[in-house]
């Protein structure tokens, strides 16, 4: 399953429009996300942590998340149920849902669970026109393409995350991929 919700998050490339929206939040917090599955609906969790530069990601799947650190560009992947951490360097990695342009337009203001959010017009890495909704702290609270929601943060708790949050387990075995050049 791709998480390109995750990708879009870590986006930090150079501005070559006037305006565009912050993409990484600027203060911790934790959102739930209804995303489109193949099946239906699924819920998808990211916790933030700023001070770390730190996100983790609870995906669908059960006895399964990810590490992102932001500071030194590494993706740790556990698997609970066979006791492993693939680690990848994201720095040298495509992420899925990269926009391939960093062109934003702004498209109006809405309200997705509570809070105001800009919406943006972007494209993704396929080349697709996205609508991306994203508060002025930098929360996307809703992604949607070609007239689809695909992503919409259906809560969202502003608070401080404890780093144990983000620790992976030091036992488990520990899988490194191969870096990937672009």
């Amino acid at each position: 399953m791709k998480h390109w919700v995750v990708g879009f998050l870590l986006i930090a490339v150079p501005a070559l429009a006037q305006e565009r929206p912050l993409l990484v939040p600027t203060r911790d917090v934790d959102v739930i996300y209804r995303i489109a599955g193949p099946e239906g609906p699924l819920d998808q969790r990211l916790r933030w942590g700023v001070g770390e530069g730190k996100l983790r990601v609870d995906p669908p799947s059960p006895g399964l998340f990810m590490v992102i650190d932001t500071r030194t560009h590494r993706m740790e992947t556990v698997r609970e149920l066979d006791h492993t951490i693939l680690q990848v360097d994201t720095a040298a990695t495509a992420l899925p849902g990269l926009p391939t342009t960093n062109i934003f337009i702004r498209r109006g203001e809405a309200e997705v669970s509570g809070l105001t959010c800009t919406q943006w017009a972007t494209n993704d890495n396929g080349g697709r026109a996205t609508l991306a909704c994203i508060t002025t702290d930098g929360v996307l609270l809703r992604a949607a393409a070609d007239g689809r929601v695909l992503a919409i943060a259906t809560a969202v708790h502003y608070d401080p995350q404890p780093e144990a949050v983000f620790r992976v387990p030091a036992d488990y075995r520990r899988i490194i991929a191969p870096t990937v050049k672009r």
